[in-house]
């Protein structure tokens, strides 16, 4: 793993990931003022994401990391895309929040918008399943003695971190990942 030398993370973070598009008639600006944007539509739903409330412990979090849509400024947008994060140390608190997601898109996806010509559709673009071996399990304690062999001394940092030692700790196999060099700024 880049960055966070001395870290074993044993923990696996579980994520879901999304695209959300919509489709609409769009239209010129002028001409066809009034007719169903895609991006506003979009905008709208993505607003509604952002009023979900999460909780603090089990600690859980959501991103819209990208939007996109559009052709230009005076075109009413026919398509329009979002890009959604869901995180959670609880596999229960993931499935709660997967579910609220799904609930506000549902309500997009109904006759009053399709009235207008307007489509919301999901698309799943990632599923992390959570999992973890305990602390002092023989594994996490052969990563330490790694660590301490290649001269580094201290206790090492134990985390949770999305990485692809995620799919074998779901499936109860052991595994971990460990940090192998300094950095800093990650996804800047």
């Amino acid at each position: 793993e880049g960055m966070g030398l001395g870290r074993i993370v044993h923990r696996g973070l579980g994520s879901k990931r999304y695209r959300i598009t919509a489709n609409a008639p769009g239209g010129h600006s002028w001409s066809d003022f009034g007719t169903g944007s895609a991006i506003h539509v979009l905008v709208r739903l993505a607003a509604d994401l952002t009023q979900i409330r999460v909780p603090a412990r089990p600690r859980t979090t959501f991103n819209i990391g990208r939007i996109s849509g559009g052709t230009s400024v005076n075109t009413i947008a026919q398509q329009a895309e979002l890009e959604l994060d869901l995180r959670s140390e609880a596999t229960d608190a993931l499935l709660k929040l997967d579910r609220q997601v799904n609930e506000i898109v549902a309500r997009y996806q109904t006759a009053h918008w399709q009235q207008q010509g307007i489509t919301v559709a999901t698309e799943a673009i990632g599923d992390r399943p959570s999992g973890e071996i305990a602390a002092d399990h023989p594994l996490v304690a052969a990563a330490q003695s790694a660590l301490a062999g290649a001269g580094l001394t201290g206790s090492a940092d134990l985390r949770i971190s999305s990485t692809d030692a995620n799919s074998p700790l779901s499936r109860g196999i052991p595994a971990v990942c460990v940090g192998i060099t300094e950095g800093g700024n990650a996804h800047r």
